[in-house]
């Protein structure tokens, strides 16, 4: 039987058209499959950025609540704050419509707060913007709860239709040990470090304390205190010490301190004190900037904290010998000296509080940050906003 050209073709076509159909039914398939998988990956991050109660409401007309808090764990006697805003989706200026507002915080066993406004207020919202709807440390002070989780819940309608959201948040008891010393030592000096206590509970706490017993460079010394103190929430107390310790090398060195109660119990923990040739002669390369814990306005005590900014990849050991705090359009002047602060690498430091500061107009006023150690002296200016 002979070769059959025709026939060959035909063969080979077919066999083609059958592999090739198969697979681009695979590809198909496959492709299909993809499709499905990004729509479900897209559909979650959907849901869990727009619909999730822990994050923001349901979204009304393009609009939704959210809930700011400060932070997710607060231990006593620390206030609480939070805020609700409205968020605006699009990007377009969206008007509002905001009524039968409510707000709550709860833990299982009771209500702490509730905030109710029924009455419609109009507003507007830059496109994808917010603006404040409610916050809670203008209307009521919440400190030193009982440790547990609390609920934060809000809810309103807007532009007639309903949306509401709720955020948890823990609050803890505890009462904080650590050892008190400078932030660094030179090497050669001698010290008595101290160790302090904290109240960070809802009740008043009786200290009873019988001996101190230090640990450093491999020595034990043991210190006899006997000595009981009272602190109510929040107060502090420092048990003075008369153990010297001297810093012998560089580096980090160890002191570890266990504190013998008259019931019985031992509480023991341990703090690294760094340990240096001597501080930077003339400090650059740092930077300086604020923190404020709420807005600044007129008629109200401004807590303005101030942070010092190591800005290379080492870690430092400055000598401030003045840093000055001026704003020259109200007369303000705050001075602190002689002052030694260790910066971790690209790290920040807090400095301290601006203390008797107030202002009686609103606008912008410039703070001048004057630091001089050693043979360097900077000069920065800080911008600080006034409200109503």
């Amino acid at each position: 039987m002979g070769f059959d050209p025709e026939k060959f073709r035909k063969e080979k076509e077919k066999e083609i058209n059958t592999t090739y159909g198969a697979m681009r039914k695979r590809s198909f398939k496959f492709l299909f499959l993809n499709v499905l998988i990004v729509l479900a990956v897209f559909s979650f991050l959907f849901f869990v950025r727009n619909v999730s109660p822990q994050t923001y409401s349901n979204i009304v007309d393009a609009l939704q609540l959210t809930i700011e808090i400060p932070k997710l764990e607060y231990t006593a006697p620390e206030k609480i704050g939070a805020r609700v805003y409205i968020v605006n989706t699009k990007r377009t200026e969206k008007n509002f419509v905001i009524s039968e507002f409510y707000f709550k915080i709860y833990s299982e066993s009771k209500t702490l707060y509730e905030f109710t406004y029924p009455n419609a207020v109009q507003g507007s919202v830059d496109a994808r913007g917010r603006r404040l709807v409610f916050n809670l440390e203008e209307n009521v002070f919440l400190a030193n709860l009982p440790s547990g989780t609390y609920t934060i819940y809000s809810k309103c309608k807007i532009n007639g239709k309903p949306a509401e959201i709720s955020r948890t948040f823990t609050y803890k008891e505890e009462i904080y040990y650590g050892i008190f010393s400078e932030p660094y030592y030179l090497v050669g000096e001698e010290f008595k470090p101290s160790v302090y206590i904290i109240n960070r509970t809802t009740q008043l706490q009786n200290i009873s304390l019988s001996k101190i017993v230090w640990n450093y460079l491999g020595k034990e010394v043991q210190q006899v205190v006997k000595e009981e103190v009272k602190l109510y929430p929040g107060e502090s107390h420092i048990f003075k010490s008369s153990v010297n310790i001297k810093a012998e090398n560089e580096g980090l060195m160890e002191v570890a301190v266990k504190l013998y109660f008259n019931d019985g119990t031992i509480k023991e923990f341990k703090s690294a004190i760094p340990i240096t040739k001597e501080p930077e002669p003339a400090p650059r390369e740092i930077d300086f900037n604020i923190e404020t814990e709420d807005l600044v306005v007129v008629g109200k005590t401004p807590v303005i904290k101030v942070y010092l900014t190591n800005k290379i990849n080492k870690e430092r050991f400055i000598k401030v010998d003045k840093m000055q705090f001026s704003i020259a359009k109200i007369g303000y002047n705050f001075e602190i000296s002689n002052r030694r602060f260790y910066c971790l690498p690209f790290g920040r430091t807090f400095v301290g509080t601006l203390e008797r500061l107030a202002f009686a107009e609103p606008g912008v006023y410039d703070l001048i940050v004057t630091f001089s150690s050693g043979k360097s002296k900077i000069e920065k200016k800080i911008p600080i906003a006034v409200a109503k």
